[in-house]
């Protein structure tokens, strides 16, 4: 039996968040904590000695908690730090004959070397394309003299990656780095919504990541900063409301409402409790959704081609996990629909663990493998990952 203490590192951008899976009993975890922190903004962490501080004082307290040590933590990367790439790759057979697992094996392998800037972390296939020309998800026993593979890779800076890797040698422990919106998209998102195409958003505190999703794959991957917290400062720079009086109001939203007689949202503070006209409060409010909606549209727009005009918007994250009428101010921004997921591991089975459930879901099928070394393994996504962790 494998005996490594693993766990994951989820980096919001207004917590961070550890988690060690239980060895013993399948679906429980034997730590889980969080610590708020500045975040990170224009891809930049706004106070890095406070970032090391919070992550070591995680492992630390994981460590007394579980008398035990971890050997190593996957590290989920944001959207802001990252890049999604694709590449075609192909071979030719010269004759007929069906395409094997390890035909598909040599034809997925060796990503492409990183660079000065970038590191690639997370690999996946998209399509494949045989003689029939038409692009198959999965192409074992198919008859062709060619196959070709559109491949998506994803990368982190090295920056980032330097600095983690300094973080991991502060606290002994190794980090290992993978993309979390790669990971949310394989293993929170559901495979019927994907596999014709999604434009996943993890609208989060500062930070929205998008993403469209084809299949196992990232076709494009953007992120800009604006979130939950952006809303508050509206409120705070336009209605004059303390901004932690706003960010308790930005949880209360609610733009189903169409008061006429002077309603008003409440709100209890260290100063008492206060009143807000909702009114008011919903116009300046909803003006930044639409800002960030229409955020949303140019990181699509920046993708170097056109999403189908049927792409959904599938919602993810804590900008709008309980704010009733948001989905619908998006859907007449974008002119998509929207619909929101949420992960089923619990207990963090909210819309605003959905990077943290795809880690724990990744790190989850890894340790299958290790403990079953002899077992098949069923996705190329796994292929992948075992590849570039090694």
């Amino acid at each position: 039996m494998y005996s490594k203490k693993t766990a994951v590192l989820d980096i919001a951008s207004d917590t961070i968040t550890l988690v060690m899976q239980d060895r013993k009993f399948s679906g429980s975890f034997a730590f889980h904590d969080s610590c708020s922190y500045s975040g990170f903004q224009d891809g930049e962490f706004l106070d890095k000695d406070e970032l090391i501080g919070a992550i070591r004082s995680l492992i630390d307290r994981c460590r007394k908690t579980t008398f035990s040590d971890i050997d190593e933590i996957m590290v989920g990367v944001p959207a802001e730090f990252s890049l999604a790439t694709l590449a075609e790759k192909e071979v030719d057979f010269s004759l007929p004959r069906k395409v094997t697992e390890k035909d598909v094996d040599d034809l997925i392998s060796d990503p492409p070397a990183s660079n000065e800037e970038y590191t690639v972390i997370s690999a996946a296939p998209v399509w494949f394309i045989a003689d029939s020309g038409r692009a198959e998800i999965t192409p074992y026993g198919i008859t062709t003299t060619k196959l070709k593979c559109m491949m998506s890779y994803v990368y982190c800076v090295n920056s980032f990656i330097a600095l983690f890797d300094k973080i991991a040698e502060y606290a002994g422990v190794k980090f290992e780095y993978m993309s979390d919106m790669l990971a949310e998209v394989i293993y929170v998102v559901p495979e019927s919504l994907r596999d014709t195409g999604a434009l996943v958003v993890d609208a989060g505190y500062i930070s929205t990541g998008v993403a469209y999703a084809y299949g196992d794959g990232l076709l494009g991957l953007k992120a800009f900063s604006s979130g939950k917290g952006h809303i508050a400062a509206e409120l705070t720079l336009e209605a004059g409301i303390p901004y932690d009086a706003a960010l308790t109001l930005v949880g209360k939203l609610n733009f189903n409402l169409h008061p006429v007689g002077g309603e008003k949202y409440f709100v209890t503070t260290n100063d008492g409790n206060k009143e807000y006209d909702i009114s008011k409060i919903n116009e300046i409010a909803g003006r930044k959704v639409e800002e960030l909606a229409k955020g949303i549209l140019s990181a699509a727009d920046s993708f170097a081609f056109a999403l189908p005009e049927d792409a959904k918007i599938i919602l993810t994250g804590s900008c709008f996990e309980n704010m009733p009428g948001a989905k619908e101010i998006i859907e007449r921004v974008t002119g998509r629909s929207v619909e929101r997921v949420q992960p089923t591991v619990a207990p963090f089975n909210k819309a605003a663990y959905s990077s943290l459930a795809g880690l724990i879901n990744a790190q989850t099928k890894k340790i299958t493998r290790r403990d079953n070394p002899l077992g098949k393994i069923s996705t190329f996504f796994d292929k992948l990952l075992r590849r570039l962790s090694k």
